[in-house]
């Protein structure tokens, strides 16, 4: 598996001629080293080792300084200067970088690669700057950062760039650090390296919450809940209780999340890590199997779906919640399909004919009608459910309509 080091290289404040002043850094491990170049000495403290070195900078960075750091007054005389006399007057390219390769991979003992970025300047100039990491990072494996160099601003893309790359390659490539040479923390000499992988779990429960919002699916949550010490079995529920809403198992569904919620009230303080920060919001998202009823908690899951436009599995549970309120009115199970069941929906719609309440059957006529025409694909009879099915907006509206009228009273 390819491990690959991202560094940036700036110009130094000291001295364009000597480059960065050298400094010692303390690693977490305790371990020291100095150096003038933090990306090349956390290459030499990863573990594993990375098999690839990404250099970016942008042409008024030192790279010659880089360069003569690296191989001191052997080889590649030629293509040294001119990457020298260059860089004096703003005009390196990738060519030239390209050329000092050979060097540096020497020097350094594996393969490095040195990219050119513009400025980051303007947005076109941050999407190049996307654009460019994507295309030297290996697709596969595992890539760590190092924030220390370069203006703040590409620091902070780059920061952004570690999670477009394990969106990108999903499925390959996860980042395994991201690291910062902390030199304005310096204390008696020592400036502390900072590893800022809080920041990728945080980024990790964005993601996953978008995920959920969008899907409803709760089994995003999981791995990272495990990884912050949440009990497998505990942690799975939820994976458990989204297979069982998908195939429209409420009841399993909601004991599976009452499993996972009780172990959160047994708990003697909040979850640790970043599962702690969104742990309120994560239990909101569970609350529907709070709602004392069956119907009401197939109604809570009708309106999140509906919200997400979601109209299959909106529709759906909507008819499902209608249904096992009349049945819970008329003291017949919900559990299971029954003769008991099916006559008290027959009696339900026997007594519309007599309510007067022209609105409230319409609406019940018509859910039923979209419900079935979205399960099984086919064409609803009624020109109001055919009108709902030629426009997002007004089907939502007639959905959330029929719900309100038939479910809120």
């Amino acid at each position: 598996m390819t491990h690959t080091l991202v560094t940036i290289l700036g110009r130094s404040r000291e001295s364009k001629e000597t480059g960065y002043r050298q400094a010692v850094y303390r690693f977490p491990d305790g371990k020291q080293e100095q150096t003038p170049f933090f990306g090349l000495a956390l290459s030499r403290h990863l573990k594993p080792k990375p098999d690839v070195i990404v250099i970016l900078g942008t042409c008024g960075s030192q790279w010659s300084v880089l360069v003569e750091h690296l191989a001191g007054e052997t080889g590649d005389e030629e293509a040294r200067l001119q990457l020298i006399d260059a860089e004096v007057v703003g005009t390196v390219t990738q060519h030239l970088l390209d050329q000092v390769k050979p060097l540096m991979r020497r020097a350094v003992n594996c393969e490095v690669i040195p990219h050119l970025i513009p400025f980051g300047r303007d947005v076109d100039d941050q999407y190049a700057i996307l654009q460019a990491v994507a295309e030297v990072v290996p697709s596969d494996g595992a890539v760590s950062f190092d924030l220390t160099h370069g203006f703040r601003h590409i620091g902070m893309i780059g920061f952004l760039s570690a999670f477009m790359l394990e969106r990108i390659h999903e499925k390959s490539l996860r980042v395994r650090g991201l690291w910062y040479g902390a030199l304005d923390m310096m204390r008696d000499g020592v400036a502390p390296v900072l590893r800022l992988d809080g920041l990728t779990r945080v980024r990790h429960w964005l993601d996953a919450l978008n995920r959920f919002d969008a899907t409803g699916d709760y089994g995003v949550f999981a791995p990272l809940l495990i990884d912050d010490g949440v009990p497998e079995d505990k942690a799975n529920c939820l994976a458990d209780a989204a297979f069982c809403e998908r195939t429209f198992n409420v009841r399993d569904a909601a004991r599976k999340i009452e499993t996972f919620l009780a172990f959160l009230r047994a708990m003697d303080g909040p979850l640790t890590g970043a599962s702690g920060l969104f742990q309120e919001r994560l239990s909101s998202r569970l609350r529907w199997v709070e709602q004392a009823s069956m119907s009401k908690k197939q109604h809570s899951l009708a309106l999140q779906y509906l919200e997400r436009r979601d109209f299959v599995r909106a529709a759906m549970f909507g008819w499902e919640a209608v249904v096992s309120r009349i049945c819970e009115e008329w003291g017949v199970t919900t559990v299971k399909y029954s003769e008991e069941r099916k006559e008290a929906v027959d009696q339900y719609e026997e007594g519309l004919k007599d309510t007067g309440s022209k609105r409230r059957s319409q609406h019940y006529w018509t859910l039923k009608q979209l419900r079935n025409s979205l399960a099984h694909g086919t064409a609803p009879p009624s020109s109001a459910a055919k009108k709902a099915l030629r426009n997002p907006e007004r089907l939502r509206q007639i959905l959330q309509d029929a719900l309100d009228d038939l479910l809120l009273r």
